[in-house]
């Protein structure tokens, strides 16, 4: 598999305002850190990674830096197994990159069809294309209407469209769901899917969690200017030591006593048609195969009898307030 981008312990900080800068000095504080502080990351050819974090995290500098857009300061940027140095090095990027930036402010007397046309000429491609990206992300409908009329849906649908351009081999997509309906939402996903079973490497930054786990294959967790952790679903757990939880039901007396004298299994008793339902999480390892054979076992001894089992695995949600610390009620802000 290709690594089509790769960055060691990369850096880029945002000049800090001087009025930060004297309040700060008033206060005896250390000064913030905007921007990418450490990161290492690596995008392989046909790869989804969804890249979250709380506001103010860093994930939009970060997808600047990979978009050969920000250099990077301090550190080592790779494309191709080439390193990337110098403003040409970085042009030569950005022509198999699509990026969606998180908010684009279209207006004016323009229509989608004239902006895709443009853009096509600017980034050196057949500006005949242009109705053919538009019906990809469904726009063929309103081609020649005012960009001032389109809702935020549809605006969102035009940056899609932009990023598309020339079939790029890195898409870079900054909360590109927000404003889609649920329908939108779904033809995104099949889209975003079969480009990358085509080869391409995709990085998706959303807070929508719930849909983000529908369709990414890992993940890279960013606090503070720094990736926390990436890998699988699978991985992500394990390094951060999530519990991991099954759902199991059966009929005769319950056996919520016996399992809980393991001090490592926690037991929640749930409601459900049958005798007895158990919600049960596991906070020293995963619950292999034969973890789970065992536990069925040593249930089935009496009268009590296993009629279901299924492992839950932890959502997104609760992976990424296990790696940045923030607990259930407390806003996702930026720092000040």
């Amino acid at each position: 598999m290709e690594v089509l981008v790769e960055l060691e312990m990369a850096r880029y900080l945002h000049p800090i305002p001087r009025a930060i800068i004297s309040a700060a000095r008033r206060r005896k504080q250390p000064l913030p850190k905007r921007g990418v502080v450490e990161a290492s990351l690596h995008l392989n050819s046909g790869s989804i990674i969804g890249l979250v974090g709380p506001n103010g995290a860093g994930k939009s500098t970060l997808m600047s830096i990979m978009a050969g857009i920000l250099p990077v300061q301090k550190g080592i940027m790779k494309s191709n197994g080439k390193i990337i140095q110098s403003e040409l090095d970085r042009v030569n990027l950005r022509r198999r990159i699509g990026l969606m930036p998180e908010r684009v402010a279209w207006s004016g007397p323009s229509n989608p069809l004239e902006v895709i046309r443009r853009l096509c000429i600017i980034r050196g491609e057949n500006p005949k294309n242009a109705e053919v990206i538009l019906q990809r992300v469904g726009l063929s409908s309103r081609a020649r209407d005012r960009l001032s009329s389109l809702s935020q849906g549809m605006r969102q649908r035009l940056s899609l469209g932009a990023a598309l351009i020339g079939e790029p081999d890195i898409l870079l997509l900054d909360e590109p769901m927000n404003g889609l309906d649920p329908v939108a939402q779904s033809a995104f996903r099949t889209m975003i899917k079969e480009m990358a079973d085509g080869g391409t490497g995709i990085v998706v930054s959303s807070h929508q969690l719930n849909e983000l786990e529908r369709f990414v294959e890992g993940v890279a967790i960013m606090n503070q200017g720094k990736i926390v952790t990436q890998g699988s679903f699978t991985s992500v757990e394990h390094d951060l030591g999530v519990g991991q939880r099954l759902i199991i039901s059966g009929i005769g007396p319950s056996p919520a006593s016996m399992i809980s004298e393991n001090p490592l299994i926690s037991v929640k008793e749930l409601d459900d048609e049958g005798d007895w339902c158990l919600r049960l999480t596991r906070h020293d390892q995963t619950w292999s195969q034969d973890l789970r054979a065992s536990l069925i076992e040593r249930i089935n001894t009496g009268v009590t009898k296993v009629s279901s089992l299924e492992r839950v695995p932890p959502d997104l949600e609760e992976i990424l307030r296990t790696a940045t610390g923030i607990s259930d009620g407390i806003n996702l802000q930026e720092e000040e």
